[in-house]
């Protein structure tokens, strides 16, 4: 039942359940402190911990009535997602934490991305359709532009930003947030190459004549078609490499390689660390809204925040904290940082632009 109920409330937050099922989802919560309820699956411990936590976020949603929330009911549910985190009843929120208050209701990124041409002009992107529109002005050149000469083009997300693009051979790529993709107007008849800076998911069209090729600074993804994450930020020491579907060949710069299976990760720094992961998909779980934490360091964690709520991180006396977890990306940074202080036993402020962990 347990299973069933996390399964439902994940469903709730995301607002993809029907009338019945948020029928389910308040007839929960009213029922949260009586007896012979469905909630005697859950030991004492976690009901006293789920409830403080849902009890805590109404007043937080009371203090902080000027935000827009995706979801009226939202703040009933927002430390239920985590429930890992609930069963060790650590969702009790701090009280009086000094705060910058204007960064802290910091609101999350949304689609938006730049096109920058080889002249290095730049071009706003909010939608899907604007790089059709800018083809036909003649700025942005696709594959059936056979007649022009083959062009580099870059498309950029800035931080807080994230983009949606179809590349001229139809496959499909999803940038995360301070993320960069280089790729030409036309690919060749036997090979077919990008380069990536930051994070993308891929979803390749299958032309096994022209393999298709990710360039990081640390590594080469070599597919034929598939659907696979590549997490290759600067600011981490290893890039990530996470097979959905299909297979591909990760290469080192020095040359090691490995050839993927679906639901494996490879971690590709000097040598690659290779290993089957639990919940592969939930690696590219920023593409459809939600922040995944897989034993994640917690200066990592913050360098994700950072990314997609457009502030700086300070990584001085950040301790060795990992984190786990599943939280939506739709909401203000306020409600991550309290999670992360609680669970983590540190102290986040927000000063001049920048997060900073006080031990």
């Amino acid at each position: 039942m347990k299973m069933n109920l996390r399964k439902l409330i994940k469903k709730y937050l995301k607002g993809k359940t029907n009338a019945l099922e948020d029928n389910q989802v308040d007839e929960f919560y009213h029922y949260l402190p009586s007896e012979g309820h469905d909630l005697n699956d859950f030991n004492e411990e976690e009901k006293t911990a789920l409830e403080k936590a849902i009890w805590q976020k109404i007043q937080l949603a009371k203090d902080s009535r000027e935000i827009q929330r995706p979801k009226p009911n939202y703040y009933k549910w927002a430390a239920v997602i985590a429930i890992p985190l609930l069963m060790a009843g650590l969702f009790l929120m701090k009280e009086n934490k000094p705060t910058d208050e204007s960064l802290l209701l910091a609101q999350p990124g949304s689609f938006t991305a730049n096109l920058v041409t080889p002249e290095g002009k730049t071009y706003s992107l909010a939608s899907i359709d604007d790089l059709q529109k800018l083809q036909q002005q003649g700025i942005y050149q696709g594959q059936t532009d056979t007649e022009q000469p083959v062009l580099m083009h870059e498309i950029q997300t800035p931080k807080g930003g994230y983009y949606q693009l179809i590349l001229p051979d139809s496959s499909k790529v999803w940038l995360n947030a301070a993320s960069t993709i280089r790729f030409p107007s036309r690919f060749a008849a036997n090979k077919r190459e990008v380069y990536l800076e930051g994070e993308g998911y891929f979803d390749v069209t299958h032309h096994p004549e022209a393999p298709f090729s990710v360039k990081t600074a640390k590594q080469t993804t070599r597919v034929l078609g598939t659907k696979f994450n590549i997490n290759a930020y600067a600011d981490v020491e290893e890039d990530w490499v996470t097979l959905i579907e299909g297979s591909v060949e990760a290469t080192s710069l020095t040359q090691e390689k490995v050839l993927m299976k679906p639901g494996y990760q490879a971690k590709i720094g000097q040598r690659i660390a290779y290993a089957k992961v639990d919940h592969a998909a939930d690696f590219a779980a920023w593409r459809s809204g939600d922040f995944y934490f897989d034993n994640t360091p917690l200066k990592q964690v913050l360098h994700m925040l950072g990314r997609w709520y457009n502030l700086d991180v300070d990584t001085q006396h950040v301790p060795d904290n990992r984190i786990n977890g599943l939280i939506p990306r739709n909401v203000p940074l306020k409600d991550i940082l309290n999670l992360l202080e609680t669970t983590s036993k540190i102290t986040i402020t927000v000063k001049d632009g920048k997060l900073k962990v006080q031990p």
